[in-house]
């Protein structure tokens, strides 16, 4: 059976980061069989968007891929003049720059002691073309590898110690940005399939959202996942999109719900047309979802000429009420979750390693929990005798 030393492997890592991964390599079994259990246990968020899955397609809905990755400039076409503060919530993407690597005589003698004698125009070909973007990152150890018929440890070697570039590049932040809702990217797949589609357009698409929150508790998660239906047709109408919300519903149980309008609706909602769904559930009132009409200005900001239904279902939050969990924190990530344990219940899972054969055996065993049990509340550390014969000294 094999247990890494955990700190004797960051020890000689932190000494030399090569040498440790060539070395330690060899700590790992080798030749072994692993007998996995007969079936696996989904985890409760995709098992429910599997589930979403299959309700909207029964529905009448085509599944599509949306965009994760947009511009920030998407978010002021959709929302205007509010652009600014739902852009705090948004996370930003940075870049790491591709450095221009002088090859020096210093340098030179460096990649000698390590790699030996190697073909300088080779390396520089390798380094320009890195910096070009001709050679992708993760390829690069690998491209050093076999033009400069070197090995790994070498390779890696001669990137830590002789280019310091490479270590010490800074993140360069960009416009571009990770989706905070999913109607961030419907506007740009309703606007490829406007002229297309065969009216109603009914579509769906089920992925994460990323929002900046500023912390995570039992309610906000920075990763959550949407299952988000849009609705395309010249006589589409919020009425419409209501009917079908209900029949969306129903299919996960739910036969009593009520509809809100909010009192400040979204800029890329029509006025007054953004409405929260709320689902009757073991005698209270949920908010389950959002729906509404796109405004015609931010359709109009992306060339779409057609109205847009829109409603967003967040999984997470219908997974808490159908699984009955009150942290969504523990839903998502159970893995990390510390389960509470009663006393008794710690008590019971004890069992001893063996028990007593001897009479003398059993009234030394009677003697140590009557003891325990007499002085239970005693403040630790402490010490009491429990036994005593001429056998024990």
């Amino acid at each position: 059976m094999t247990i890494f030393d955990l700190n004797e492997i960051k020890t000689q890592a932190k000494r030399n980061f090569a040498d440790a991964w060539i070395s330690t390599a060899k700590l790992i079994p080798q030749g072994t069989k692993i007998i996995l259990k007969k079936t696996g246990k989904p985890h409760p968020v995709r098992e429910l968007i599997q589930r979403s899955r299959e309700i909207l397609l029964k529905l009448g809905f085509d599944e599509v891929e949306n965009f994760t990755i947009l511009p920030d400039t998407d978010v002021v076409k959709q929302y205007g003049p509010e652009a600014r503060v739902i852009l705090d919530r948004v996370f930003y993407l940075a870049e790491l720059p591709r450095p221009d690597i002088g090859l020096s005589v210093k340098k030179m003698t460096q990649v000698k002691k390590i790699a030996g004698e190697i073909e300088v125009e080779k390396l520089q070909s390798i380094l320009r073309n890195y910096k070009r973007g001709e050679i992708e990152a993760d390829n690069l150890v690998e491209e050093l590898i076999t033009k400069l018929n070197i090995s790994d440890y070498q390779a890696t070697e001669l990137l830590n110690r002789v280019f310091p570039e490479l270590k010490n590049l800074r993140p360069l932040p960009s416009n571009k940005t990770l989706r905070s809702h999913m109607t961030a990217t419907w506007f740009h797949t309703l606007a490829a399939l406007q002229d297309k589609a065969t009216f109603p357009l009914a579509l769906f698409s089920v992925g994460p959202r990323y929002r900046n929150e500023q912390r995570e508790d039992a309610n906000h998660l920075r990763v959550h996942h949407s299952a988000s239906i849009v609705i395309m047709d010249p006589e589409m109408s919020l009425d419409a999109g209501r009917e079908i919300t209900r029949e969306i519903m129903k299919q996960y149980g739910f036969s009593d719900m009520k509809f809100e309008t909010k009192t400040a609706t979204s800029k890329y909602y029509a006025a007054g047309q953004e409405q929260e769904v709320f689902v009757s559930y073991r005698g209270d009132w949920f908010e389950i979802a959002d729906i509404g009409m796109y405004s015609p200005v931010a359709l109009a900001n992306f060339d779409i000429k057609y109205p847009v239904f829109n409603a967003g279902l967040g999984v997470e939050r219908l997974a808490m009420i159908l699984y009955e969990l009150d942290d969504v924190r523990k839903l998502a990530y159970p893995q990390f979750s510390v389960v509470p344990y009663t006393d008794e219940e710690i008590a019971k899972s004890i069992t001893g390693i063996a028990s007593p054969r001897t009479a003398r055996g059993k009234k030394i065993a009677q003697a140590i929990e009557e003891s325990a049990r007499k002085y239970k509340d005693e403040i630790a550390p402490c010490e009491f005798l429990a036994w005593k014969d001429k056998s024990i000294e």
